[in-house]
C-alpha cells in the first residue's frame, strides 16, 4: 500500500511537473524575448529551498513541486507594490505592443503542445508507431461493398496518407456521399478499393462501416518523430470535437479532477515509463488547451482581455478587469467542484 502510494505522488508530481514547467518556460522565454522584467522564475509552491540570482532574474526551488510560476513585471493589476517599475515603463510587461504580450501569453500552452510532441515522439521511437487496422466489416455497409477485409492495414485514404484511427475517421467523415480511393497493405501487398461514406446519423460524417484497432508497429526515427507530431495535432482536434460535443449537449459532460488524474497517472505508472511519458504527452495536450478556454485568470481569459483592448484601442479599467478575474475565478473553481465530485462519485461506485 505504501509503495503503492509513493509511486503514484512520485508519477503525479512529474507527470504534473511536465505541463507547468513547460508551460512557464513558454512564458518565461517569450517574455524574456519581449524585453519583459522577469523578477522570478519558480519550480514548485511555498516555502524558498534554493535560490540563486541572475542578471534581474531569481531561479529558485520550493517546497512543494505541484506547479511552477514566473513572475513578471507589472503583469499584476492593481499594480504590485513589489514592482520596481510602473505601468509606463518600458520593462512592464503592460507597457509592451499588444502583439509581445498576445505572444508571450500564447507562448505557454505552446510549450505544452511541443512538450507533448516531444514525449510522443519518444514513445514511438521506444515502442512503435500506431497503425489504423481493420478489425471487423460490418455487413451491408460500403466497406463490404467495395472489398474491405478483417486485417487489412489503411494506410491512405484518397491523396492523404493516414497513419492513425483519428485521421482515418477524420478523412472518411469529411468524404460524406463522395467517392474516395481507400488503400492498404493486405498480406504485404497494397491495394485500393473506391468506397462511397454513408451517412453516420449520430455525427453526421461520413462512415464506411469497419471496426478500427490501432495496434503499434515499429518504425523507424524519422516516421516516428513525424508520427508524434501528427498524433499531436489529432489528439488536440479530437478534444475540440468532444468539447463542442459537451457543450452543445450531443454528448454528456465528463471531466476528471485532482483526484482521477492521480488515480490515472498511478495506474499508468505501473505499466512502465513508456505509458507513463504516453499519458503525460495526453495531459500536456489536454491541460493546453484547456488553458486556452476564453475564462479569464487562464491564458484564454487573458487573450480575451488583449482582445478587446486591441477593439477599444486602451485596456479594460482597473475595476473592470477585477470584475472579470473573479467572475473567472468563480466558473473555474465550479469546474474544479464539478470534477472533484466526479472523481469522488466515479471512486465511489468502484467501491461500493
Amino acid at each position: 500500500m505504501v509503495e503503492t502510494v509513493t509511486i503514484t505522488v512520485l508519477a503525479f508530481a512529474f507527470v504534473f511537473a511536465t505541463f507547468t514547467l513547460s508551460h512557464e518556460l513558454g512564458h518565461f522565454a517569450a517574455g524574456k524575448a519581449a524585453g519583459i522584467k522577469v523578477y522570478e522564475f519558480a519550480l514548485g509552491f511555498g516555502p524558498l529551498i534554493w535560490r540563486r540570482k541572475r542578471g534581474e532574474t531569481v531561479y529558485s526551488l520550493r517546497a512543494l513541486p505541484l506547479g511552477a510560476f514566473v513572475k513578471f513585471a507589472g503583469l499584476d493589476r492593481p499594480d504590485n507594490p513589489q514592482d520596481d517599475v510602473d505601468a509606463g515603463d518600458p520593462r512592464s510587461f503592460r507597457a509592451k505592443p499588444l502583439g509581445w504580450r498576445i505572444a508571450t501569453i500564447l507562448a505557454g500552452p505552446f510549450m505544452n503542445f511541443v512538450m507533448a510532441f516531444v514525449f510522443f515522439a519518444i514513445v514511438f521511437v521506444a515502442a512503435g508507431v500506431p497503425a489504423a487496422v481493420v478489425s471487423e466489416v460490418y455487413p451491408g455497409m460500403p466497406a463490404q461493398a467495395a472489398g474491405l477485409q478483417a486485417g487489412d492495414r489503411i494506410v491512405a485514404v484518397g491523396r492523404a496518407t493516414t497513419e492513425t484511427v483519428a485521421e482515418v475517421r477524420d478523412a472518411i467523415s469529411a468524404a460524406l456521399g463522395k467517392p474516395i480511393t481507400i488503400t492498404v497493405e493486405r498480406e504485404g501487398a497494397r491495394m485500393s478499393f473506391q468506397v462511397t461514406p454513408a451517412k453516420d446519423p449520430e455525427t453526421g460524417g461520413g462512415v464506411i462501416g469497419v471496426l478500427l484497432s490501432e495496434p503499434w508497429q515499429p518504425a523507424g526515427v524519422l516516421k516516428a518523430v513525424r508520427t508524434g507530431a501528427t498524433f499531436t495535432v489529432d489528439v488536440a482536434r479530437n478534444l475540440v470535437v468532444t468539447l463542442g460535443r459537451m457543450v452543445s449537449g450531443r454528448m454528456k459532460a465528463e471531466v476528471a479532477g485532482p483526484i482521477g488524474i492521480a488515480q490515472v497517472v498511478g495506474q499508468t505508472a505501473r505499466l512502465g515509463l513508456v505509458n507513463l511519458l504516453y499519458l503525460a504527452a495526453l495531459l500536456n495536450v489536454n491541460l493546453g488547451l484547456l488553458n486556452l478556454l476564453p475564462i479569464p485568470v487562464l491564458d484564454g481569459g487573458w487573450i480575451v482581455l488583449l482582445g478587446i483592448e486591441a477593439v477599444r484601442r486602451r485596456p479594460l479599467d482597473e475595476e473592470q478587469e477585477a470584475f472579470a478575474r473573479m467572475v473567472g475565478m468563480a466558473i473555474l473553481m465550479l469546474i474544479m467542484a464539478f470534477a472533484t465530485l466526479s472523481d469522488i462519485a466515479r471512486l465511489g461506485g468502484r467501491l461500493g
